[in-house]
């Protein structure tokens, strides 16, 4: 039923795709295929039944009727763009590493665009069990080793390692890094309308208070300014600054991305649970604590101990406080070589991703 719903709500395209040098599978990596490619030189494939094109439908029925039509109806479209890139920012769709399989010529590109548990890597081992298919890709850029080692076990294609390409491309001046911590950003996993608040459970929202209110203890004893990031907006700053303790910390409300990293790059020390934006700071050299259960993320390929040189799964007020005064005390030396060991495990740091652009510039000059 719901996929019949998708399908008649669906946009229905009666021309024929444009020839384009790049096609972006999925319209969800748009975000992504905006920092590498010009509007004019793409072409989209939906996948989730945004729109639908009459023209590749008719020409899929024609040539092999119902017979493997959704592999079908890729294939035809592709064919018909011709494309000298297929690119998805996806990157935890199974379906995209056997479009080689489908159809060979374009070369395919993935890009990780968040932090992964183990379930996408066991959808592929049915896959790959089950239908003794073959997953690959041409290129697949990655956050780090740690999903390296993982994805070259299932998927075949050159793989590097770049981080998050948005992190990427919101360039970090190291040298506003200062000694003194005289600010701390408390990064916020909860993010939950108040129209949705009373249909979901708010577990996430409960790590947050826990944490944010024995840091606002903590900041208002070492008279550290405290900011509050926010993945909601300005209408529930009333809602947590009833709910959280109170102080004279600030409140950060979701805005924009360009705000978001803007103001990320204006850190000295990032405070966070579990949070791509925090693993983000840490690949810049920004000075990090995390307070999670299964650190770096529950399913992590890498295992790590309960606590380490800044995380612990600890939340007794005197652990907590030792943790953030020992990450505190690093001296800068030490704190880029502990910010640089674990960045190229969890997620590394690109600037301006030139590897990710040299690579695409070489494909699309031929």
């Amino acid at each position: 039923m719901r996929l019949i719903l998708k399908v008649l709500n669906a946009e229905w395209i009666l021309k024929k795709p444009y020839k384009k040098d790049v096609l972006i599978y999925d319209k969800k990596s748009s975000d992504f295929a905006d920092l590498f490619f010009k509007k004019k030189s793409c072409e989209f494939l939906c996948v989730r039944f945004e729109s639908i094109n009459l023209y590749i439908i008719y020409i899929t029925l024609l040539k092999s009727g119902f017979k493997n039509f959704k592999d079908n109806y890729k294939k035809n479209f592709i064919e018909r763009v011709s494309p000298k890139i297929v690119f998805t920012a996806i990157d935890n769709n199974p379906a995209f590493y056997n479009l080689k399989n489908i159809i060979q010529k374009p070369i395919y590109i993935s890009l990780q665009n968040g932090m992964r548990d183990n379930q996408f890597y066991e959808q592929c081992k049915i896959l790959i069990k089950q239908k003794r298919m073959k997953l690959k890709a041409d290129y697949i850029f990655l956050f780090g080793e740690s999903e390296k080692k993982r994805f070259s076990k299932i998927i075949k294609g050159k793989i590097s390692c770049i981080g998050n390409a948005i992190n990427n491309h919101y360039k970090f001046n190291s040298k506003n890094i200062k000694k003194k911590i005289r600010s701390i950003m408390y990064v916020s996993q909860y993010n939950i309308s108040m129209f949705e608040r009373e249909k979901h459970p708010i577990d996430t929202f409960e790590e947050d208070k826990k944490i944010f209110n024995k840091l606002n203890t903590f900041c208002n004893k070492k008279n550290i300014k405290l900011i509050f990031c926010s993945k909601v907006g300005r209408s529930l700053e009333n809602f947590f600054r009833e709910k959280f303790s109170k102080g004279k910390w600030i409140y950060y409300p979701r805005e924009s991305r360009h705000k978001t990293y803007k103001r990320l790059n204006e850190q000295q020390m990032v405070v966070f649970g579990y949070s791509t934006l925090g693993f983000e700071a840490l690949a810049k050299g920004l000075r990090c604590v995390s307070f999670y259960k299964n650190f770096p993320i529950e399913g992590s390929y890498l295992r790590y101990p309960k606590s380490g040189s800044f995380w612990t799964d600890s939340l007794r007020y005197s652990d907590f406080e030792n943790i953030l005064n020992k990450v505190i005390n690093f001296s800068n030396k030490n704190w880029k070589m502990i910010s640089n060991k674990y960045s190229e495990q969890i997620l590394s740091y690109n600037p301006g991703n030139t590897k990710v652009k040299k690579i695409l510039n070489r494909i699309l000059e031929v």
